[in-house]
């Protein structure tokens, strides 16, 4: 078992509701949820869209970093996302951002994620899941995000949970 960290987001419908609804939905494809952030309210990117929630996930499992992808991937359709190009607004959006200490480049994963160090809403909930240096990176999640904006960043008081 290993541990990877998943970014997890939502800017259509019941944005609560998905977010929660991805936690049981991993964790019923291997990927048992271990800590969750707050809950954060982030512009989108780009501004034409409504705003999203963001959280971050630790989750131990047996899965490859593919496997995580592939479970990821499973879950955003289940949960009705549909292909319409890349930043525009989705039921769910999920990104693996680690997978423990592996450094993984192919064709369809780059772990780890990366951009990480260029987004607030990445980093604010990910600094509540981790702590000390990021895997490969080298710095911690709060060091990164010294350096960004994060003006229109809201910490909602949401806790998600697995099964609530």
């Amino acid at each position: 078992m290993s541990e990877a960290i998943l970014a997890l987001g939502s800017n259509l419908g019941d944005r609560i509701a998905n977010l929660r609804a991805a936690l049981d939905l991993l964790g019923e494809r291997g990927a048992a949820v271990t800590r969750v952030s707050s809950v954060w309210e982030t512009p989108p990117v780009p501004a034409d869209q409504p705003r999203y929630l963001n959280a971050a996930v630790a989750v131990e499992t047996g899965l490859s970093p593919e496997e995580v992808l592939a479970a990821a991937k499973e879950v955003e359709r289940l949960l009705g996302r549909r292909p319409t190009g890349h930043w525009r607004p989705r039921p769910i959006d999920i990104d693996v951002l680690f997978c423990g200490e592996q450094k993984v480049a192919t064709e369809t994963l780059t772990v780890p994620h990366p951009r990480i160090a260029e987004r607030a809403f990445v980093l604010l909930p990910l600094s509540e899941v981790t702590e000390g240096p990021l895997p490969v990176l080298g710095r911690s999640a709060a060091e990164l995000l010294a350096g960004l904006d994060t003006s229109g960043h809201e910490r909602l008081g949401v806790r998600l949970r697995p099964g609530s």
